[in-house]
């Protein structure tokens, strides 16, 4: 026999019994239903399958059997693209592979009209019959084969009914049964006083419960549990099982055809256990019962859904705090590059004067031996704090990686010498030694970064002399060409010193920023703990390294090995025969800083763009937003100078679609300095999170300007006077603000708000450039009135910023 054997059928039972919870109820029933032991053999093992000659004969001579099988019974059968389907197709494609039978599946209705195609033998046989369920007219046509699948009948109902586990209780109340079939036939035959509602299928017998159309349905466990697993949990539950209406499934062949019969029983019977799970498995697996709903899929898999629910807001969440840490750390970098760029200007500015100052002082013959020991205090001091700036500045550009190489020939040993030569008189001051060693021949001039090769040396002989109290300071370099590929070669330099030598643990954090050696006695080394973290860093830079090794009281080694390409020393020369441009000396266009600078103002333009020429930068024009973007996609810039209030958009909006657009092509991002005369909070705010670099406020001094250039951009900015401007320049710039008065003028006598203040603001940020205060001050009443709509008062205004412009056009 196949299907569940009696002790399943008792605990399934049993278990329906005991359960308190619906949910238990249907999960245990569930499971029972679906774990069918399949047992088509008698007792003991399957038998071997022979045929007889006689069933061979009979095969040869009738090789097609028209079966009979019901439509709509998933899984036990069905039809699916003219074949049969289910556990009764899997016995059927079973047979046909072992015996040469082909079964062909004929359109049949209900019963009735199955038991009229026996009658006129346009029939061989049913695939599925349930037995005893037979009605005597329909029982004389047949004869059941054994037994293939067992199976329990239970009732399904609303959630909020009671328990069933007898027929009885559901007397006078209407049942839906699957119709068309025996077991309808039965169950109206056993119970009378139920009503019954045929169907189509399990599943309609299931839906008629939830319209109200019946009170209870009734079926096959198997046949119906997948439906409601699927789609009605949580609507319908199982409300009980009926013990006294077990189904046992058998085939039905035709009396007449008794060879038959016997072939399709011994081919039932030659199914093995395993094989008879595996078409049980393939028939519940294939069955398709339609998409589940959202109800059941929370019912199901609600945990699992809200854990990924869960899951996502996390990610979402921490993707969000990710993206504003970001943020916050750019715009935390980029106003620590705007303080860099004020204090290299606000702080070195001041300090050159003091120092020149105090060399004046130091002329002097009538000093005392104690205000010369002052003023080299002082000058000592300033110069330092200089070396800090500088230093600062370094780093800076580094972090950013905004500082480039300039590589060109260079005689190695004549520019360390240089350094050493500059270093030798503070050596000479401690009782040192200063010694430097070729160490072996260098025939050939090296591309190398000249003013960042003299900064590293300086960095680590000044540092040696530093640390060192006796004995002194030796500097080795040497060339290897053997171990590189050809035209390129191996610069390695040693600085070996006999100082206070350095622990373990301090050498591990000599590199990291602003940290020294502490093994000094008295720690005069002073400095900024800077110079080893530049070295490193230049040297990775340039593609090599830099190490220390060093013990307490021996003294210290410092390594440096650069891979380097060779010249010939005959190149060198003619190069060097050009002279080099001088300090205030405006450098070549092809040479000179690529600035795009959008303004909309004239004044500003002319101001603006006469500081860039004066700096030495090469600048194009751009007067609204879209030519701004436009420009920066057909070149490029090494800086773009953006004026925040725009005709069109606004400089925010530009500097936005521009970071989309780099992050979309992977550019390298152009640095961004906004221009704008405001100074607040949230307008530095509304620049970061625009993805700006900086914020250079108006009135624009052309140091500060230089600065902020030089910090974005590692190439020489050429040094200016403040008053560098010419007054044809500044006078041309004056002269354009009339435009704009006018311009003012009309809107308040139109008392049009929105274009007066417009006016008003271009004309704000032209007088911050050009730093006229008088007429900030009154450009700044003028707005607060308009603002206001006091239009009478405006145009008052307007009459003293005429007479002020006046006065600086006629100075």
């Amino acid at each position: 026999m196949v299907g569940l054997p009696q002790a399943g059928c008792d605990l399934g039972c049993r278990a329906v019994q005991s359960q308190a919870s619906v949910g238990c109820l249907l999960r245990c029933l569930a499971l029972l239903s679906f774990v069918i032991l399949v047992s088509l053999a008698p007792p003991v093992a399957a038998q071997k399958f022979r045929l007889s000659e006689e069933e061979r004969a009979w095969i040869q001579a009738n090789p097609v059997v028209r079966v009979a099988a019901d439509r709509h019974w998933m899984p036990i059968e069905y039809m699916e693209d003219g074949e049969i389907k289910g556990l009764a197709g899997e016995l059927l494609a079973f047979i046909e592979q072992n015996t040469g039978l082909r079964f062909v599946p004929v359109p049949s209705g209900d019963w009735s009209t199955v038991a009229g195609l026996l009658e006129r033998r346009e029939v061989d046989m049913v695939s599925s019959l349930v037995r005893d369920f037979a009605q005597p007219t329909f029982a004389a046509l047949v004869s059941e084969t054994r037994t293939y699948y067992i199976g329990n009948t239970f009732i399904f109902a609303l959630e909020d009914n009671s328990m069933i586990f007898d027929v009885k209780q559901l007397q006078g109340q209407v049942v839906a049964v699957k119709g068309g079939g025996e077991y309808e036939a039965r169950v109206r035959a056993l119970y009378p006083g139920i009503t019954i509602l045929a169907t189509r299928t399990p599943e309609d017998s299931l839906i008629a419960v939830i319209e109200g159309r019946a009170d209870a349905a009734m079926g096959v466990g198997q046949t119906m549990l997948p439906y409601l697993r699927r789609k009605y949990d949580g609507l319908l539950q199982v409300s009980g099982g009926i013990a006294s209406l077990p189904i046992e499934l058998t085939m039905g062949v035709r009396r007449d055809l008794v060879i038959l019969h016997g072939i399709i029983d011994k081919a039932l019977a030659s199914v093995s256990a395993e094989r008879a799970y595996e078409m049980e498995e393939r028939s519940f697996d294939y069955a398709t019962y339609g998409a589940p709903t959202l109800r059941v899929m929370f019912s199901y898999y609600g945990p699992i859904l809200g854990m990924l629910v869960v899951s996502l807001l996390l990610i979402l969440f921490f993707a969000w705090h990710a993206r504003k840490e970001r943020r916050e750390a750019i715009r935390s970098e980029s106003e620590k590059k705007m303080f860099i760029a004020v204090l290299t200007h606000e702080i070195r500015t001041p300090m050159n004067a003091i120092i020149a100052s105090i060399e004046l002082l130091g002329r002097g013959e009538e000093l005392s031996a104690e205000s010369r020991r002052l003023l080299d205090l002082a000058r000592s001091g300033s110069e330092n704090l200089l070396y800090l700036l500088n230093d600062v500045l370094d780093v800076s550009k580094l972090e950013a990686g905004r500082l480039q190489l300039d590589p060109a020939p260079v005689d190695v040993m004549r520019l360390i010498g240089s350094v050493v030569d500059l270093l030798a008189v503070k050596a000479r001051e401690q009782g040192l030694t200063l010694e430097l060693v070729q160490a072996s021949g260098i025939q050939q001039w090296l591309m190398l970064d000249k003013v960042r090769m003299e900064q590293i040396m300086q960095n680590l002989i000044s540092n040696a002399i530093k640390f060192t109290a006796a004995g002194g300071v030796k500097v080795t370099v040497g060339l290897n060409t053997e171990a590189s590929s050809p035209g390129m070669g191996e610069l390695r330099i040693q600085v070996i010193d006999t100082g206070i030598g350095i622990d373990s643990h301090s050498l591990e954090k000599l590199f990291e920023p602003y940290t020294q050696a502490s093994g000094s006695a008295d720690h005069r080394s002073g400095g900024t703990g800077l110079g080893l973290l530049i070295c490193r860093q230049l040297c990775e830079l340039m593609g090599g390294s830099i190490g220390l090794s060093s013990e307490p009281g021996k003294g210290t080694v410092a390594t440096v090995v650069i891979p380097c390409e060779l010249h010939e020393p005959a190149t060198h020369h003619a190069a060097q025969t050009v002279p080099e441009a001088g300090a205030f000396e405006v450098r070549q266009v092809e040479q000179a800083l690529q600035v795009l600078l959008v303004e909309d103002t004239p004044a500003n333009q002319i101001v603006l763009q006469a500081q860039l020429e004066v700096l030495g930068c090469h600048s194009m024009l751009a007067q609204t937003g879209g030519d701004a973007l436009l420009a920066l996609e057909q070149n490029r810039f090494d800086i773009v100078l953006l004026d925040c209030q725009l005709p069109d958009i606004t400089g925010y909006e530009v500097a936005r679609r521009w970071r989309q657009a780099e992050v979309v092509s992977g550019a390298t991002p152009t640095p961004i300095v906004a221009v704008s005369a405001q100074n607040d909070a949230a307008h530095t705010i509304a620049c970061f999170d625009a993805g700006m670099n900086g914020v250079l406020g108006k009135p624009i001094r052309l140091g500060k300007l230089r600065d902020t250039l030089a910090l974005w951009a590692d190439m020489h900015i050429a040094e200016a006077f403040e008053d560098a401007l010419s007054v044809g320049t500044l006078q041309a710039a004056a002269d354009s603000l009339q435009i704009d008065v006018d311009a003012l003028e009309a809107a308040i006598e139109g008392y049009d708000k929105e274009a007066a203040l417009y006016r008003a603001h271009r004309l704000l940020g032209a007088c911050a450039v050009l730093g006229y205060p008088r007429m900030i001050l009154c450009l700044k009443d003028l707005q607060s009135h308009v603002q206001v709509e006091r239009f009478d008062q405006a145009g008052t205004d307007v009459m003293h910023l005429r007479k002020v412009l006046a006065e600086k056009i006629a100075r």
